[in-house]
């Protein structure tokens, strides 16, 4: 029998990450017979999550070495995630385990879509909380729900508390990078740069490029289209090997095969092919489309049936923007045209909503570009 908490845990700052499956409350009005099947899903979907997490807690390189230990608590269709910061922000461990732990969240979501067919719907903050098996309570979780309700679209929105963290400078300091820039600055210009300056220049440039390394993860795993909101990029597994410099990469890949060598098999192992995901991605939501895009099964006589035909074009709404922010990353940021999805839209002549029909003709990238 377990201990029972008989006084409630100091408050402390963590990461959260709250989310909930999107259209779980109304699945079970519209699909009754299918309550088992989804049932089913969820639960493997969840065990899973549990099963990915234990696994980075147990693991050398991300328990012992990146100092995750990542709490978990489920009901129903809300999820919550958190990682305790650390109790002195060491910058060069700190910010590491912040990007690690929006990737973590990252790959779940992505997990969720393409193996489930399950979008999620949260939020992301750094707050407050007393945590532990029995107890949840703090401005931190009331912030990350607040933040799921805002949200409308299936994406996991980053709070301005996460937003003011990551975009600081946490390896040089602003006064040394300006300084160094106007030293460069002068070079090219010509101006005789003393031998001090080119020490000082030399001495920061590991730190330099460290940060400029951050950078590039942090921008990838943000997501800014359509409006103000930054949401997660769970796809950004897709384009990060472009992204980073391949030296560099070899060079860490290197440097984990030698000192933790099971990670680096399940790493390489379970790399999947990026354009296998967009396919797949591009699958699940073409999935949603067609269910949710035509209004022919529902009865224009029946008591409901306007309710129901607005609510459904609400939903299809929220596919569509999922549908854009994949054309987006494969046109912008991946030049894979191919695995875009091509749509058209009419109005239903019954209830006067929106109708999308996919468009699945072949077409080579450059008739695409032509189209464009």
């Amino acid at each position: 029998m377990s201990q029972i908490n008989t006084h409630p845990d100091p408050i402390k700052e963590y990461y959260i990450a709250y989310f909930d499956l999107l259209g779980y409350k109304d699945f079970f009005k519209s699909h009754p017979n299918k309550a088992e099947e989804f049932l089913s899903a969820i639960h493997d979907s969840i065990f899973n999550t549990k099963k990915y997490i234990q696994e980075i807690n147990a693991s050398l390189l991300g328990g012992k070495f990146g100092k995750l230990d990542i709490n978990v608590k489920i009901f129903s269709d809300n999820v919550l995630l958190c990682l305790e910061t650390g109790s002195e922000k060491i910058e060069m461990i700190e910010y590491p385990r912040f990007l690690a732990f929006l990737s973590i969240v990252a790959d779940i979501q992505r997990n969720f879509i393409l193996n489930y067919g399950l979008f999620l719907r949260g939020g992301i903050t750094i707050g407050s909380l007393s945590f532990n098996e029995d107890f949840i309570f703090g401005q931190g979780l009331i912030d990350a729900v607040e933040l799921e309700e805002t949200a409308v679209y299936p994406r996991i929105v980053v709070s301005e508390a996460a937003l003011s963290f990551i975009r600081q400078l946490h390896f040089v300091k602003q006064s040394d990078l300006d300084r160094a820039c106007d030293i460069e600055k002068r070079a090219h210009l010509g101006e005789n740069i003393k031998d001090e300056e080119l020490s000082f220049c030399n001495s920061i440039m590991p730190v330099v490029e460290m940060e400029k390394l951050y950078l590039k993860v942090r921008d990838i795993l943000l997501l800014h289209v359509f409006d103000r909101a930054v949401s997660l990029n769970y796809l950004y597994c897709v384009e990060i090997s472009d992204a980073l410099d391949t030296s560099m990469v070899k060079q860490l890949l290197a440097i984990l095969e030698k000192m933790f060598p099971n990670e680096y098999r399940k790493l390489t192992g379970s790399n999947q092919d990026p354009l296998r995901l967009l396919e797949r991605h591009k699958s699940r939501i073409i999935q949603k489309i067609k269910e949710f895009g035509q209004y022919n099964d529902i009865d224009i006589s029946a008591p409901n049936a306007v309710k129901t035909a607005e609510l459904r074009e609400k939903i299809l709404k929220k596919y569509l923007w999922v549908m854009m922010v994949h054309n987006y990353i494969c046109q912008r940021r991946c030049n894979t045209l191919k695995y875009m999805i091509k749509s058209g839209s009419t109005c239903d002549i019954h209830f006067m909503r929106m109708t999308v029909e996919i468009i699945e003709d072949e077409i080579s990238d450059e008739d695409a570009t032509e189209k464009l």
